[in-house]
């Protein structure tokens, strides 16, 4: 916690590759490739989750593109994202929840962090999105 009381991550971010696209299955099970931009935030979510839940339902307030992943069945049936369990091995995400803030060419992690809400994302990224 802040000393305003505001949670905020401390995990200090690990630059590292990231594919710029990946095969990921939506809720309904149809498989798709997905394809990544610079800068774009990646969420990587858990099933039972509040911080979870919460992040999804207002994931709007974050200024860029946003892309919501999880390696569990049960997150992607109840929150209607992308499996991609793959993909999440491939980018090193160590425990969900986590963002991943992906930027470059070629694209890499920048930024990373524990998912408390998304207004908490929005003010931890807001510095890299203006340097």
């Amino acid at each position: 916690m802040s000393d305003v009381g505001t949670p905020r991550s401390f995990d200090p971010p690990r630059r590292r590759p990231v594919p710029a696209s990946f095969r990921a299955r939506n809720h309904l099970g149809v498989e798709a490739i997905c394809e990544l931009h610079s800068p774009t935030l990646i969420a990587v979510v858990k099933d039972q989750c509040t911080g979870c839940s919460e992040f999804i339902a207002q994931q709007a307030i974050i200024p860029i593109e946003v892309v919501v992943v999880t390696d569990s069945p049960a997150a992607s049936q109840n929150y209607a994202v992308l499996l991609a369990p793959e993909f999440i091995a491939d980018l090193e995400a160590r425990f969900a929840p986590i963002y991943l803030l992906v930027s470059g060419n070629p694209l890499e992690v920048v930024g990373e962090g524990t998912i408390f809400s998304a207004a908490q994302v929005a003010t931890e990224i807001a510095p890299w999105l203006t340097s």
